[in-house]
């Protein structure tokens, strides 16, 4: 492919820096692939006395929101220089295209150097523009000479129009599955690592505590003790019992056909039947024990997701899980839905109580991109292009019976 819009024989010489600009170059990466980029920076750094380049590690303002430094280091830029690979697809990529209403003024006005790095899924936004490969022989040289190419002649390394509405808030972010699930058992619930923050969620979550403190949330649900957390436990006492109703029935009614009154007849019969109903009773209980845990235990573990959201909620990601050994981030922006239930008396603690009960479901609607259906909804106008905005979500499940009620799956 060719990479070059470098005409032969021209001069390389990095452009100057105009006054709105700080920087020759913006470069996003994603942190796997941060010595890979270090070096060529360094080198070219080391080959241009005087070229300025961004790298949020340095350059970012600290205290300051990561996508608002991201925006205004792109605005203060010549060119943006994306180091592409399948982890940069999956985080930095991620969050670029989460807010591109935010970025897409900026990309679409600035030359996007694409670099493949290792072979990736390229995104859409970015799909018809050339791209430089690491592994070309002239990479370098190529790099060089669209440093120096002035931006008015890289008309091809624009980015096309703004995407479709799908990129933006409402994006999965991370499907994090527990620790060891292949070998979890179907009654455990999953325990899951806080070990680090994975990659995809570092550039929302600048503060490791918000994440290890979420998932520290989640790991407080506890798998049962109860030796009818086993099958075969079960199935023996289900049928211990179904013997036994069976044996009493049939010891008491011979007992009582022995008696010819006809009253002690009638009384020793009922006895049997209860006797025998309630041990039936107790034998599909113990046969149906799983079913209802696991219905309880979805329910405690929604209810943890949402105490966890509290805290990521703030950071613009929500939570979900409807399984037990699997939780999903997404990113969305909830603060014209918060500014709607402020309206409303005591509007601070009801976006809490909801957060608290629905936030779950909502995050797991957004990912399977699965809304409930209602006419109301559809009419009113909601903060969220694709979709269910959250407000919209919490009103339908208001109007059902109990819905104060959790309804996780």
């Amino acid at each position: 492919m060719d990479s070059c819009p470098v005409e032969e024989g021209m001069a390389l010489a990095i452009p100057p820096l105009r006054q709105s600009e700080k920087f020759h170059l913006f470069v996003s990466y994603s942190s796997v692939d941060a010595a890979w980029t270090h070096r060529l920076i360094s080198r070219l750094e080391a080959a241009h006395a005087g070229l300025k380049v961004c790298l949020h590690q340095r350059d970012f303002t600290p205290g300051r929101n990561v996508m608002e430094n991201m925006a205004d280091c792109i605005h203060q830029s010549q060119k943006v220089l994306l180091v592409l690979s399948q982890d940069f697809v999956q985080s930095r990529w991620c969050l670029l295209e989460a807010n591109l209403s935010l970025f897409g003024y900026c990309l679409e006005r600035k030359p996007v150097i694409p670099v493949l790095l290792r072979p990736c899924q390229v995104p859409l936004h970015l799909s018809h523009l050339t791209y430089l490969e690491a592994t070309d022989r002239h990479f370098y040289s190529k790099v060089v000479q669209v440093l120096c190419t002035p931006n008015q002649r890289m008309a091809r390394f624009l980015p096309g129009p703004r995407p479709v509405p799908s990129l933006y808030s409402g994006k999965t972010l991370l499907t994090l599955n527990c620790i060891n699930r292949d070998n979890l058992p179907s009654w455990k619930v999953g325990t899951f690592s806080t070990l680090g923050v994975p990659d995809p969620l570092k550039e929302v979550l600048e503060d490791p505590e918000v994440y290890k403190q979420a998932v520290g949330i989640l790991n407080g649900v506890r798998s049962p003790r109860s030796c009818l957390r086993y099958l075969g436990c079960r199935l023996t006492l289900g049928i211990f019992l179904i013997l036994l109703s069976l044996t009493s029935a049939f010891l008491i009614v011979v007992c009582g056909f022995q008696n010819d009154k006809p009253r002690s007849i009638f009384l020793v019969t009922t006895v049997s039947v209860c006797v025998s109903l309630l041990l039936l009773v107790l034998a599909v209980n113990s046969l149906c024990w799983f079913r209802r845990f696991s219905k309880r235990k979805m329910r405690e573990l929604v209810l943890k997701v949402g105490e966890a959201n509290l805290l990521l909620a703030p950071h613009s990601v929500l939570m979900g899980c409807d399984t037990k050994n699997k939780v999903y981030f997404v990113y969305v922006l909830l603060e014209d839905c918060r500014q709607a239930f402020l309206q409303a008396p005591e509007g601070e603690a009801l976006f809490q109580e909801v957060l608290l009960r629905f936030s779950s479901t909502y995050a797991c609607c957004l990912v399977h991109s699965d809304f409930p259906l209602c006419e109301d909804a559809t009419g009113a106008q909601g903060h969220l292009e694709v979709g269910l905005c959250f407000c919209q979500f919490v009103s339908l499940q208001l109007k059902r019976p109990g819905g104060f009620g959790v309804n996780p799956v």
